[in-house]
């Protein structure tokens, strides 16, 4: 009987922590990056062809995440996911591209209409490189994504892409 109670009382204090904490659709940081759901066409920053890819992005998991669906002209694809970190009070992206590449991004912070992130990650010899990982909101049919690296401690900045995704007309 006792332990009966104990599993009891134990559930209950769980479901009631739970419930405090709410849920992560409620923390407003967590719609941050919602300007870049939607459906788009992408092209080189600077111009308006040809179409370099086309993104898929969603909001999952109650609105506590967003899936980003890529796939290039090439036929390349990759999907990201993107969520607010409660524990770091920051934005995180996970990448897998059909490269079989991961990459992680960090430290993400939404300013002055912009969602910056940073990158740590080795090259071919194993030295370190770090980088900036930026999505631009525009207008609500404009995003801009851009990356960089730094393989010189900064010193030197290198532009691995700049990209304009543009919303789909429905």
């Amino acid at each position: 009987m006792k332990k009966l109670l104990f599993i009891l009382f134990t559930g209950l204090c769980f479901n009631a922590i739970a419930q405090q904490k709410g849920s992560c659709s409620d923390e407003p940081r967590t719609h941050d990056f919602d300007f870049w759901i939607g459906e788009w066409d992408v092209y080189k920053t600077g111009t308006q062809s040809p179409i370099v890819g086309h993104s898929v992005v969603q909001s999952i998991s109650g609105s506590c995440a967003l899936l980003e669906n890529w796939t290039s002209i090439q036929g390349n694809t990759g999907k990201s996911i993107n969520y607010y970190n409660t524990a770091t009070d920051k934005w995180e992206q996970d990448w897998i591209g059909s490269d079989g590449l991961p990459q992680r991004y960090l430290n993400g912070e939404y300013k002055d209409s912009v969602m910056h992130f940073s990158y740590e990650t080795t090259d071919p010899k194993g030295k370190k490189v770090t980088g900036n990982f930026r999505f631009y909101n525009i207008d609500k049919n404009t995003v801009r994504q851009y990356q960089d690296v730094n393989n010189d401690d900064g010193k030197t900045v290198t532009v691995s892409y700049d990209l304009t995704y543009v919303r789909k007309k429905e």
